[in-house]
């Protein structure tokens, strides 16, 4: 049985090609509008992470009897500084990087355009720019998680680098208890 071919239609090439760069075009579309709204989930995320391993390092301190300490930095240079921390173990040589939990204890950066504004109870409130340069010094943290159980007290407050607006703050006391403010609000505030 032959079939008639004459009344089958189909789609030609230049059709098929058509519909492939229309649908590649809305999915680069849909891509591009769900990652610019994951800033807000990678600042978040850093900050959480940061607030971890800070109450881990206080642990490590009281444990290991060796006091844990903090450097925050910053990285001048085109449009927008950057910042990221370190940390650091009190050894007979001074401070330098920790011999433990390597992994844990890498030093980080923050997302970029978030600027970082330290406010320490005993006047450690510069972060420092001037790692690596000759002539720098020994390395001093700004916070200091001591071995007794004790830190230096402050807030980190994380704002938005573009518009000035705060995103995070994380405050401490003298007992290293910790509270994350979204906005420099506490969660009940409206």
């Amino acid at each position: 049985m032959v079939i008639n071919n004459a009344s089958a239609k189909g789609f030609s090439l230049l059709e098929l090609l058509l519909v492939l760069v229309i649908v590649g075009l809305i999915v680069s579309l849909a891509g591009l509008s769900v990652s610019s709204g994951s800033r807000p989930y990678v600042v978040e995320g850093s900050v959480r992470v940061f607030a971890d391993v800070a109450e881990y390092a206080m642990d490590e301190a009281q444990l290991a009897g060796s006091d844990m300490g903090l450097l925050f930095r910053q990285q001048r240079g085109g449009k927008t500084d950057s910042y990221s921390y370190q940390w650091l173990q009190r050894q007979n040589t001074g401070w330098a990087p920790p011999l433990v939990d390597q992994d844990i204890f890498s030093a980080r950066d923050f997302p970029p355009d978030v600027e970082l504004r330290l406010e320490v109870e005993e006047g450690g409130t510069e972060i420092t720019t001037d790692i690596g340069e000759a002539g720098a010094g020994p390395l001093r943290p700004q916070v200091v998680f001591y071995s007794s159980g004790e830190t230096t007290p402050g807030i980190l407050t994380l704002v938005d680098a573009n518009n000035g607006r705060i995103l995070w703050e994380l405050e401490w006391d003298l007992l290293g208890r910790m509270t994350l403010k979204r906005e420099g609000r506490d969660d009940d505030e409206s």
